[in-house]
């Protein structure tokens, strides 16, 4: 009794074994090529903005297929042409007048401190700070890391293009990989996640544009210099949720201090309104149909992504988060798609997937 006791709980030993030896080496994988996983996820997501914009030509025109495919890589080219030769120019040397503008800002804000001891005492601290610095050391890490990601920005591109080109190869052969069994599941699960990757992006595309827009005019009715230029930093920026709206605010204020402190106020009062208008407002609205992320655990994962993946990895936590969640929900709580609390309800003729698709 005990032998054959013991020779049917081997099998479920070895199960449970196999399993943990599998999820220490998917975890050392992930924490060694973290850099890796996270250009491959941008190269994904960049591949359903692609195929959110052929569908919707196949939609809307007679173009179907590979044609519709190469009307969305003209279409992009064109944009990416006329902002290079309209407005790249004018942004670059706006972009730098804005940068050398920066000290005279900031003795805008040394002004107060230096009427006080403990003032007095920052502002030194500060300065040590800063004079302690080593500038060749800090420009030779400006030119490292903008050569990195321009390296990234290429493997992005070329992963997003060929992944949108012929993406039911990708998915058939990821297919292959499931048992038989669960192979109708896993499909499920993947439109689930197309679907929501898709409505993300969208959810954060037409807030970039219409903060972008909506700063760029607010600086101009108070008269801030280059108010054009912070607002194309403003819709750049608001690609990160929450953080990208604060961190934008800090250039426009400085600006506005040349102006005077009441600026600068205005300013700030300004950039707290749009804040305000994009989470709880714009966002929400144009993100109905997709994962709705709290934003506590959006913040986290920031953080968290940023301490272990720096600049890409705060750029994607957002979308990173978004997909944990649907999975959550998929394969956990096993939530039926676009209902409850972690997704709105939307109709079944937008659940259509981005990229499974031929």
């Amino acid at each position: 009794m005990a032998s054959s006791k013991d020779s049917s709980s081997s099998p479920g030993s070895l199960r449970i074994l196999l399993y943990a030896l599998l999820a220490i080496v998917l975890f050392l994988f992930v924490w060694f090529q973290l850099q890796l996983i996270l250009l491959a996820f941008a190269g994904i997501l960049f591949a359903v903005l692609l195929r959110a914009i052929t569908n919707w030509i196949e939609d809307h025109t007679p173009l179907n297929g590979q044609l519709a495919y190469a009307a969305t890589l003209l279409f992009l080219i064109g944009v990416i042409v006329g902002m290079s030769v309209l407005i790249a120019p004018r942004a670059i040397q706006q972009l730098s007048e804005v940068i050398n503008s920066m000290p005279a800002s900031i003795r805008q804000i040394e002004r107060p401190f230096q009427g006080s001891p403990l003032g007095r005492s920052l502002l030194a601290g500060v300065q040590h700070l800063l004079s302690s610095t080593n500038v060749s050391n800090t420009v030779s890490h400006i030119a490292s890391a903008a050569t990195s990601a321009l390296a990234d920005l290429i493997v992005i591109v070329v992963i997003g293009f060929f992944a949108a080109l012929h993406p039911r190869g990708y998915w058939e052969g990821f297919l292959l990989l499931i048992p038989l069994k669960s192979r109708q599941r896993a499909r499920e699960v993947a439109l689930e996640l197309a679907r929501q990757l898709r409505w993300w992006l969208i959810g954060q595309m037409l807030p970039m544009v219409a903060l972008g827009i909506a700063s760029s005019i607010g600086l101009w009715i108070l008269g801030v210099h280059l108010a054009w230029t912070l607002g194309i930093i403003t819709g750049v920026a608001v690609f990160l949720p929450y953080a990208g709206t604060l961190l934008a605010g800090i250039p426009s204020v400085l600006m506005g201090l040349q102006q005077g402190p009441r600026t600068a106020l205005y300013v700030l009062i300004l950039y707290t309104s749009l804040h305000l208008l994009e989470g709880y407002i714009l966002t929400p609205l144009v993100q109905k149909k997709a994962v709705r992320l709290p934003p506590v655990l959006t913040i986290l994962s920031q953080f968290f992504l940023w301490e272990i993946g720096g600049v890409l990895g705060i750029a994607l936590a957002a979308p990173l988060a978004s997909a944990a969640l649907v999975l959550v929900k998929e394969l956990y709580i096993h939530e039926p798609p676009n209902t409850g609390h972690l997704a709105a309800s939307g109709n079944q003729d937008d659940s259509q997937p981005a990229l499974p698709v031929s």
